[in-house]
């Protein structure tokens, strides 16, 4: 087995790494989780960002995957709420990244964009750059 991203560079195992998924479209939440599962981390789904706060006040994750539109509680509420209560990274996936969303964003804490229809590779790059940063706050941004 080669070991590659954040593995290679910190000793943690994909395995160790846990992600939480939200997105209210299953098909693409399913998706997304059964790539990065494929990749062999651990990861959960939440439908909303409410359902998503449920998960991060009982459990820990190393990083949040978020959809922006979403019933009940949009992924820029979620993303301020988790910063807020300083739960974990957040990577935001969406279909339209313009400079007011992308500084909108990033002036709520997201740790990265990512358009959704970038290959589940890009995802995997960026994530493992949070984990790491996460990790080592004098790491190189992503």
């Amino acid at each position: 087995m080669v070991v590659t991203g954040v593995a290679a560079k910190t000793g943690r195992k994909p395995a160790d790494i846990r992600i939480l998924v939200v997105e209210d479209d299953l098909h693409t939440r399913d998706t997304i989780m059964r790539g990065l599962r494929a990749q062999g981390y651990d990861v959960r789904g939440a439908v909303d960002g409410l359902q998503a706060l449920h998960h991060l006040q009982r459990e820990r994750f190393s990083v949040v995957v978020t959809d922006i539109q979403m019933p009940r509680m949009d992924g820029i509420a979620l993303l301020r709420e988790i910063r807020r209560h300083g739960y974990a990274p957040v990577v935001v996936q969406t279909t339209v990244v313009d400079p007011y969303l992308r500084d909108l964003l990033e002036r709520a804490g997201a740790s990265g964009v990512l358009m959704k229809d970038e290959p589940l590779s890009e995802l995997v790059r960026l994530v493992e750059a949070v984990c790491r940063t996460a990790e080592d706050p004098t790491s190189p941004n992503v």
